[in-house]
């Protein structure tokens, strides 16, 4: 035991402990690989001044020669852990073509008399740590490099030299052990096994770039979209849709790690580099179960030619998982929907704020759609992307419902017009169709649409719903259960399986599914509002108040949501749920913002209080902006005080249901 002086930097919430090696915000560890921590205690250090990437290099890598991506790497994990936790607050700049500079302003303090037991079984664990943690993937093809050698490890304590017999000993028989242990632990293969052997079923990942600081993810998420849009016209391959791996464009994503989560036998996994008009893609299969890279390969072309890429890429998947596949298949692999680079650089930004589905996210997509046709005015996807925008567009803005849907209708009409193989096109025009309750031709659309490609999970997702609109709810569960099988992390999809559950009467087999998805999104609003559903018809109403207040109330702040939850468990404490519910209207009619949800929702709450002419009110309001909820009036249990009504059946009638 020893004792030292025990330093420490504070800078905002934060805290370094240079002995300890840890940071902390507020009492609370914050996970560092070791070489993350060590470029932070450099960079706080020596706040203020820029550092060079030479020095950096030199002071967190002495005497070992490592690639710049690593700095780069480590940089960008460093900013990601400093703002994630102070809402995007910026600490370390960029100093253009010279290197980095701490921002923050540092107090350096020390405790003498505080008394540190240096632990070699923990530091070595630290060593072992830093050796597993991922570094970023090698540029295929490249030369040879010995091994990496770390020749410094600060804050380990070292054994006398008079001891290198007992360490060698220790470390010998340790070894072996761990090579014995490694032998009859892992896991037995046949011999000669084609690693090929039944993949069938695939994730692509978005691509990302060797250095963090040269990021362009609606390209890097547009490389994989396409790359997914190819693969999944192949019948017997099993595609994750992209809206599933979106998740995973972090630069630390492991590929092994993710096809696991996504539940796949293989994942495709790549990196970009753009050098003026030359572009670099280094990609490689990887099998998920036995952790072993099937291929690897390098593409160099002009930014111009990533088509050519894209082609080779995806019929080296093909070939590699020994897939068998027709002429028309082969021809769908390689088919190209626009020639015109910059429009299909358009068309994947487009893509990319389509599926963030937000306000500003679907305005940005509509602009990028029509700028990409204006480009290549015969480029079907762009149109049935704008056809989605449109669809969506009411729903996270204040867009007149009527106009975007016309919109929605010419754009996916024109996308059939110019490709009829187009399976998005064909999802995209019915679902329209379901908000113009035309019926008789929603149904073929969908059909149309998932034979030309069986792997669209948003296509089972809306088939799905239309199903059960039509009363076809063991059909309408079949299809949804085929959608999360393509796409098990969504959470809509999830939520749609208990939203089905809970239209098919089975509440408690609703309440399991709906609980597992708020452990995805504890916000996800959809699911709380048909958990609420699900627990007032079993009558537990007490149980359903918090999910009332975050499936009702369009409000932002904790201390809003709270007061409201505390006034709606009041007025049920004092008048039971008759009392529950006319709070409920009282709050809704006050200072709550009215949205495309709300006439829907007050007349769901009028149902509950029984006040069946008010209730009609306000369903005629939804009608009029076509909410959603107002088709699912066949089996919204809410709605069964409705039916022997006459003006019940006229509304059908006019639903043409």
């Amino acid at each position: 035991m020893s004792t030292n002086s025990r330093r420490f930097y504070d800078f905002g919430p934060f805290r370094v402990d240079e002995s300890e090696r840890l940071l902390r915000c507020d009492e609370e560890v914050v996970p560092l690989t070791p070489k993350a921590f060590e470029m932070l205690l450099v960079l706080v250090e020596s706040r203020g001044r820029v550092l060079t990437k030479e020095e950096l290099l030199k002071r967190v890598w002495p005497d070992t020669v490592v690639e710049e991506a690593n700095l780069s790497h480590n940089i960008y994990k460093l900013r990601e852990a400093l703002a994630e936790r102070t809402n995007g607050q910026k600490y370390i700049e960029t100093v253009h073509r010279r290197g980095y500079r701490f921002l923050a302003e540092v107090t350096s303090t020390s405790d003498s008399d505080f008394e540190i037991l240096i632990e070699e079984r923990s530091r070595a664990h630290i060593l072992i740590e830093e050796d597993e943690a991922p570094a970023p993937a090698p540029v295929t093809n490249a030369a040879p490099r010995e091994p990496w050698v770390e020749s410094r490890n600060p804050g380990v304590t070292r054994l006398p030299l008079a001891k290198p017999v007992l360490m060698i000993g220790v470390a010998v028989v340790v070894i072996g052990f761990a090579a014995a242990s490694f032998q009859f632990w892992k896991p037995r293969q046949p011999a000669h096994a084609d690693p090929t052997t039944a993949l069938r079923s695939i994730a692509v990942l978005p691509f990302k770039p060797l250095a963090a600081n040269d990021r362009d993810e609606s390209f890097e998420m547009g490389m994989a979209d396409t790359l997914i849009t190819r693969l999944s016209s192949i019948g017997q391959l099993n595609v994750r849709p992209t809206s599933a791996v979106r998740q995973y464009t972090g630069l630390e994503d492991e590929a092994v790690k993710a096809g696991r989560e996504l539940m796949v036998d293989a994942v495709l996994d790549g990196s970009i580099q753009k050098s003026g008009d030359r572009i670099r893609v280094s990609v490689r299969l990887v099998r998920v179960d036995q952790d072993q890279t099937l291929w690897t390969e390098q593409f160099d072309e002009k930014l111009t030619d990533i088509f050519t890429v894209q082609d080779a890429i995806a019929r080296r998947v093909a070939d590699s998982l020994a897939l068998h596949l027709s002429s028309d298949q082969r021809s769908l692999l390689a088919k190209r929907y626009t020639e015109n680079a910059e429009a299909y650089q358009l068309y994947l930004r487009g893509r990319y704020h389509w599926n963030r589905r937000t306000a500003k996210g679907m305005t940005y997509a509509v602009n990028y759609f029509k700028e990409a046709i204006e480009s290549d005015p015969s480029y079907a996807q762009a149109y049935a992307g704008l056809a989605d925008a449109y669809s969506l567009l009411p729903e996270f803005s204040n867009a007149p419902f009527h106009e975007s849907l016309a919109k929605a209708k010419a754009a996916s009409l024109k996308a059939l017009e110019l490709d009829n193989t187009l399976a998005e096109a064909h999802v995209s025009l019915a679902y329209v169709k379901v908000a113009e309750w035309d019926w008789a031709g929603v149904e073929d659309e969908y059909r149309r649409g998932l034979a030309l490609n069986p792997n669209y999970a948003t296509g089972h997702q809306w088939y799905s719903e239309y199903l059960l609109l039509a009363g076809r709810t063991d059909e309408a569960l079949k299809e949804i259960r085929l959608a999360q099988q393509l796409d098990p992390l969504s959470l809509i999809i999830n939520s749609r399986v208990g939203i089905t559950l809970y239209y098919a009467r089975r509440y408690d087999d609703a309440i399991v599914s709906l609980r597992k998805t708020l452990e995805f999104d504890p916000n996800f609003i959809l699911t709380h509002v048909f958990l609420y559903g699900c627990l007032f018809e079993k009558g537990m109403h007490r149980e359903s108040i918090p999910h009332i207040v975050k499936g009702f109330f369009n409000v932002n702040t904790q201390d809003e949501k709270t007061r409201i939850e505390a006034a709606l468990t009041a007025a049920y404490d004092a008048a039971g749920k008759q009392g529950l519910w006319e709070k409920v209207r009282e709050l809704m009619k006050g200072a709550v913002k009215k949205d495309y949800n709300y006439p829907y929702t007050m007349a769901e709450t009028c149902m509950r209080l029984g006040d069946k002419d008010e209730a009609f009110f306000w369903l005629q309001k939804a009608m009029a902006v076509r909410h959603p909820g107002v088709a699912a009036l066949r089996v919204e249990p809410a709605m069964d005080g409705l039916r022997s009504d006459p003006r019940f059946a006229d509304l059908l009638r006019r639903i043409s249901l």
